[in-house]
């Protein structure tokens, strides 16, 4: 049987000189999920490395998987499944209608379709949809919900029958399916065929550097052949006669690039072009120390993760996962949590429930059984949704249950509690004739901040992954905004002359000035060199009432 390919050159500009940064083992497919007869059965593993490109900068896997063992019946995600997804996606529909005014009736071709979220909001905008999804299972709930789908690969055969029962596409999409295509010249070819003069190409799919920056590795996984950023793309496309005319930054999947391409010299291209190209340079991403600090930080992330659950676990305490994506089987078999450490995944998707995770055997359950079973921690394994995923279960939060996200650092989370945070008066400990003396604070700190914040500014949006800030208020006047896991539950503090207020790890929080204010903050660690970007994760905040 053919298994796939060992990556000796590179799959865009064909060079030889692949520098491999990244080793975590070998690992199922993350979309394989099992049947209670497949747990007897032999399973497939792969090699799960990661290797650069050092002429033209394109990340990808050193082994690709036929396409045929990745897309078939065990294939199941649904990418209707959360809230948020659906609202990224009618969204990214309704701007690019608008943003190319595109007549009511114009043909969009999604390939890798999945069930039609994507389709569905250009429907809504008058468009003719097409998908293209090869998964059986997937392709059949896209037609029954209505989206107009083959179950077909994108290829040149494919792409010649498309123009003749449906013509030209104005616009054609790809959302996390680019990086997946082995055979790019195949993918181009038909694409040639597909896409009308003044049509355009789009890409959506996690951005290589926030990946880098953010420790995403549980992004890495064998339906994954490449990790795209815009430097290599930009130069495939230019040796195909195309040009990337613009490229946005996306929050969806933990960061996203969604990158707009046209047949050479039709649309002008935007700024941003260069100034992502600028950004990743400035980075260092195609560098091997970056790379190889990338490395060690995956293994200490491991030790770290795996130091917390044990921990837990010793102490007596249940653990299940909530959430059952492809991603979370790469943290599953790289770090080697099974069932003796998480007790199930818990998962709103009703074809996954009744099946076994690939690789650690764990059983995927309804997602309503934590209500009943109430284990003391579950782990948000689909993070990049964390904060849906917590509000949907925030009965549980309730109930005294507590959040745990992997990525990009471990951190507890209440979801419902901010009691942690504390404000204090800090008066003076002693006085004589010389004055006084006040002790603010008596910890280890490794950085101190002195911060002056103009009356209406804001300061913060973020939550620290490892360092609890204390932050004394020497003059002015400071709203502060305190939320634990959802937005709805935030607290309003204001911080007067005088007063310590101390954030634990995982509190997002913000600092509005009401008057000009001075402020110190004293840090529990080091914000020396990149140490700052390092522990903080921002997010965006919506204030309490």
């Amino acid at each position: 049987m053919n298994y796939g390919r060992i990556v000796e050159r590179c799959r865009m500009c064909d060079s030889p000189k692949l520098y491999c940064f990244l080793d975590l083992g070998f690992a199922p497919p993350s979309d394989a999920i099992l049947t209670a007869d497949e747990l007897r059965e032999p399973e497939l593993l792969f090699p799960l490395k990661v290797m650069q490109c050092e002429e033209c900068g394109l990340t990808q896997l050193s082994y690709s998987v036929n396409r045929l063992l990745l897309y078939g019946k065990k294939y199941k995600y649904e990418a209707s499944i959360t809230t948020t997804g659906k609202r990224h996606f009618h969204s990214m529909a309704d701007s690019i209608c608008e943003r190319l005014k595109l007549a009511k009736g114009s043909l969009v071709v999604d390939v890798g379709s999945n069930v039609g979220v994507l389709l569905e909001g250009f429907q809504k905008n008058g468009m003719r949809v097409l998908g293209l999804e090869p998964a059986p299972d997937i392709c059949k709930i896209a037609n029954e919900r209505k989206i107009d789908t083959l179950q077909e690969f994108m290829g040149f055969e494919v792409a010649k029958r498309v123009l003749r029962d449906y013509g030209k596409a104005k616009i054609v999409t790809g959302t996390n399916v680019f990086a997946h295509v082995d055979d790019k010249e195949e993918f181009m070819s038909a694409l040639d065929v597909l896409l009308d003069d003044d049509g355009i190409f789009v890409i959506e799919a996690p951005y290589f550097l926030e990946l880098i920056e953010n420790l995403e590795y549980d992004t890495i996984y064998v339906e994954h052949l490449e990790y795209l950023s815009v430097k290599p793309l930009l130069r495939y496309f230019n040796e195909h006669a195309m040009d990337i005319f613009d490229v946005e930054l996306h929050e969806i999947h933990g960061r996203s690039i969604r990158v707009f391409v046209c047949r050479k010299g039709k649309f002008p291209a935007t700024g941003t072009v260069q100034a992502f190209l600028d950004r990743e340079n400035q980075k260092g991403i195609y560098s091997r120390q970056v790379l190889d600090d990338f490395a060690r930080r995956v293994k200490l992330h491991r030790d770290t993760l795996l130091g917390l659950l044990w921990d837990l676990k010793r102490r007596g305490n249940r653990i299940v996962g909530i959430s059952a994506p492809a991603k979370g089987n790469t943290l599953l078999n790289y770090c080697r949590i099974g069932p003796e450490l998480i007790d199930y995944l818990a998962e709103k998707s009703v074809i996954k429930r009744g099946h076994y995770s690939p690789g650690m055997h764990i059983p995927i359950v309804e997602e309503q059984r934590i209500y009943h079973d109430r284990p003391a921690f579950g782990i948000i394994f689909a993070w990049n949704f964390a904060d849906e995923i917590m509000k949907n279960n925030d009965a549980y939060a309730r109930s005294g249950g507590r959040f745990i996200i992997p990525i990009p650092e471990p951190i507890v989370v209440t979801n419902s509690s901010v009691d942690d945070v504390n404000v204090r008066e800090v008066n003076p400990v002693h006085f004589d004739d010389r004055g006084s003396i006040t002790d603010v604070l008596n910890e280890t700190i490794e950085h101190v901040g002195l911060i002056e914040t103009k009356k209406g500014s804001v300061r913060g949006n973020h939550y620290h992954k490892r360092s609890v800030q204390h932050s004394y208020l020497l003059s002015g006047l400071m709203e502060v905004i305190i939320s634990a896991g959802t937005c709805p539950d935030a607290r309003k503090i204001l911080l007067k002359p005088g007063q310590l207020i101390t954030i634990p790890p995982g509190r997002r929080h913000s600092f509005k000035a009401i008057e000009d204010s001075f402020m110190i903050d004293l840090i529990t660690e080091s914000r020396a060199d990149d140490g700052y970007e390092r522990d903080v994760v921002r997010v965006p905040f919506k204030e309490a009432e």
